[in-house]
């Protein structure tokens, strides 16, 4: 079973003492801030942007999972998204994993490829029960 997405940050001071944000697992999603703060919500901000826009355009390869061993004077963490956007992330990559499209997995959970690309899209949310089912699919 895949476990459910996370997003993983780094976060970094460079020369000119501003904090760099990037995603490890969200391709694209880069930030920064004046403060440690103030990056967290903007890298936050980044992130939620390029998922929905790589949900919305029904993009492939935007989202991993990816373990990550810091180097001297990184901050890596892991940074809570929307919810709606976590659990389409999730069911995306379970089924990329699975090398189902979207059509072929709607047929193995009994459901039509309109409504798998609607969770995917993160405009509906399964049921706690179903969910668990799309991921062990």
């Amino acid at each position: 079973m895949i476990k459910p997405f996370e997003v993983i940050a780094v976060f970094y001071k460079d020369e000119e003492g501003y904090y760099q944000a990037y995603s490890l697992n969200v391709e694209g999603a880069i930030s920064y801030g004046e403060t440690l703060e103030e990056a967290r919500v903007n890298i936050k901000e980044a992130i939620e942007g390029v998922i929905r826009t790589a949900l919305d355009k029904d993009l492939s390869d935007y989202f991993s999972h990816e373990d990550y061993k810091s180097r001297a004077g990184e901050i890596v963490e892991t940074i809570k998204i929307d919810r709606k956007l976590q659990v389409a992330v999730s069911i995306k990559i379970a089924r990329e994993k699975a090398g189902y499209t979207q059509r072929d997995f709607g047929k193995k959970l009994g459901l039509t490829q309109q409504s798998i690309s609607r969770y995917e899209k993160g405009l509906i949310i399964p049921a706690a029960d179903k969910f668990l089912e799309f991921l062990e699919a």
